[in-house]
């Protein structure tokens, strides 16, 4: 007797692959997301600080009592990660890391390296942004900043109802 074939084993039509593939808000942001680092990275060569150190380095920069805690939640990085770039941005002398006193965590704060580095690379970073500019327009940029925040607002508090559930 021949045993029938499970639908699970067949394969997905090829048209339904490439809609997805096209389709797909995450695959779409994390090849965008690339394709932008590299630009900015580009551009931040000279400074010795990549794109995704210059967002620390101007949190730090900003808030008055920056911590572990806070710079996790502000650039929405789980601990490890957050961890590992800390890490790169102490061994390039960037940042100095202070001692937590019980429940209070250790500030983090730029040393004078750090403070150069970051003078340094917001004038490539002002380049960059520039270029894309001129690509798109400053209004469509700031546009899709907002439609950016809006989903990310949209996808956390369904992550949160979930989490309830």
């Amino acid at each position: 007797m021949k045993q029938q074939k499970s639908v699970d084993h067949d394969p997905l039509p090829r048209e339904d692959c490439v809609a997805m593939a096209r389709s797909c808000v995450s695959a779409n942001l994390r090849k965008t997301e690339r394709i932008v680092t590299r630009h900015y990275d580009s551009y931040l060569a000279e400074s010795g600080i990549t794109a995704v150190q210059l967002p620390m380095l101007a949190i730090i920069a900003a808030v008055e009592e920056p911590t572990f805690r806070l710079l996790a939640a502000q650039l929405d990085l789980d601990r490890s990660t957050l961890s590992r770039n800390l890490a790169l941005l102490r061994a390039k002398r960037l940042v100095k890391i202070g001692l937590s006193s019980g429940p209070k965590p250790g500030r983090i704060l730029l040393t004078p390296t750090g403070h150069a580095a970051l003078r340094r690379a917001y004038g490539c970073w002002r380049e960059a942004q520039r270029a894309l500019e001129n690509v798109l327009s400053a209004e469509a940029l700031n546009a899709a900043i907002g439609a950016l925040k809006i989903l990310r607002r949209a996808v956390r508090g369904s992550a949160a109802a979930a989490d309830d559930e």
